[in-house]
């Protein structure tokens, strides 16, 4: 009988320990996918600090309006980069309202600037000059301070999942401080600067989200429409609990939902105003790819569909280690809305939607008023560049560059040898809107302990 049952509980054994192990090679293929996407994030907000401070520099050194003008719109469109990136670092632990104001400040200002020159080509007053001045002094010590943090994160080789996982885990310690005490420092040091008080001019440059309608609803509230939306998308939940709540342009209610037999939880978001779903994240291993990205879309449309989104164009399609992430655009009167975009994000090994965002939709989407172009389809295209060949051409709505409106354009896609354009093409003048490179730059290596 031993001799039997020794055997058996040796393999027993073995197979508890592939298990575990496959557990583990698993949970750390997540970490080093989470850190790296975070790492990209922060290693490149250190760029775009140091390219705003630097721009703001040549602004301030210019003699040429030119030269003037071009600094300003690098500094305008840098500016969005780092709000982006600063939002994609798991900080939630330390406020960073007036860091970002800052950012916010910088964009607001080189806005107005290019505007004032571009609309009533006046040259900078020396009022503004100083005000480039104090924001140049601001923007130099957030660039220093994020330097600190970057030589302490590469030296030490610090991690920001550790930091994000003891925003989940509420009680635990951080066994290194730098990162969180450096954010902090940052926001103490602008936060010792008088408010910045600007111009009746100077106004934001994207328009304000409209109002969510519906009822304000409650953490329970929130936590039963989550867990149904994933019962429904990947049930059953076994658990749904708070995370966070958060007051910022649409306020929302944070979920962590967790699927039977799974440890690893699925974050939703819940508008508190309405009860509306604006972001699903879910976080699980991803197999070697099995479909292709036709094969993806149309599951990424069946999920649209399946809530409300109809008549839906997709307009790209990007990649992340064996993900699809297409992003749709309602369209009106076969007119594509670009402020109301959605994005979907589809794992390949099975077709499955692990994330979805709603935050422009809901922010923007609406019934427009549409006019006729002036300008006929062969108007636009028989005027292009002789280099560019024609594929396709779609009428769109996009927004103004320099002003809280949008712009009827034609949306021609194509390209020149290899590389991939769209060009928007204002509808009524014939003028370049916006020129989008779509073939993607090769991405930079990082060093992930």
């Amino acid at each position: 009988m031993r001799k039997v049952v020794i055997p058996i509980l040796l393999v027993a054994l073995l197979i508890t320990g592939y298990f575990a192990y496959n557990q583990y090679r698993i949970n750390q293929d997540l970490i080093r996918r989470a850190e790296s996407q975070y790492q990209r994030s922060f290693h490149e907000l250190v760029w775009n600090v140091d390219t705003i401070n630097s721009q703001l520099a040549q602004t301030l050194v210019s003699s040429s309006p030119e030269q003037i003008m071009l600094s300003l719109t690098n500094l305008w469109r840098e500016t969005f980069s780092a709000s982006s990136n600063l939002g994609g670092i798991p900080i939630t632990m330390v406020e960073l309202d007036k860091t970002d104001q800052l950012l916010n400040d910088i964009a607001d200002y080189s806005y107005y600037i290019l505007k004032k020159n571009k609309l009533q080509k006046e040259d900078l007053t020396e009022k503004e000059w100083n005000k480039l001045q104090e924001l140049y002094k601001r923007s130099k010590i957030v660039k220093n301070e994020l330097q600190n943090i970057e030589a302490a994160v590469l030296d030490r080789d610090l991690s920001f999942v550790e930091v994000e996982t003891v925003v989940l885990r509420k009680g635990q310690d951080l066994a290194d401080n730098t990162i969180t005490d450096g954010f902090r420092t940052i926001e103490d040091k602008v936060k010792a600067f008088p408010d910045l008080q600007f111009d009746e001019g100077v106004q934001k440059i994207e328009p304000e989200p409209q109002p969510i309608g519906g009822k304000e609803i409650s953490e329970n509230e929130a936590i039963e429409i989550a867990r149904k939306f994933m019962n429904d998308h990947d049930g059953p939940i076994t658990k749904a609990e708070m995370s966070f709540s958060s007051n910022g342009k649409i306020p929302t209610y944070g979920v962590r939902t967790f699927k039977k037999g799974e440890e690893i939880p699925t974050y939703v978001e819940v508008t508190k105003k309405g009860g509306q779903v604006i972001q699903m994240y879910m976080q699980r291993p991803i197999k070697e790819a099995n479909i292709d990205f036709k094969a993806a879309e149309e599951e990424a449309r069946k999920f649209l569909e399946e809530h409300g989104f109809n008549n839906m164009d997709l307009v790209e399609i990007d990649t992340d280690t064996n993900t699809a992430i297409l992003t749709f655009v309602p369209t009106q009167q076969g007119v594509r809305l670009y402020s109301d975009m959605v994005r979907t994000h589809v794992a390949l090994d099975n077709g499955q939607v692990i994330s979805f965002d709603q935050t422009s939709y809901l922010s923007y989407h609406r019934e427009r008023t549409l006019s006729t172009p002036k300008l006929q389809e062969q108007q636009v295209t028989d005027d292009m560049n002789p280099n560019f060949k024609v594929e396709q051409v779609n009428l769109a709505l996009v927004p103004s560059e320099y002003e809280t409106t949008e712009i009827l354009c034609y949306e021609v896609r194509g390209k020149m040898d290899s590389e991939r354009f769209i060009l928007f093409v204002n509808a009524d003048t014939g003028e370049d809107v916006r020129i989008v490179r779509m073939t993607k730059p090769k991405e930079f290596e990082i060093s992930i302990r």
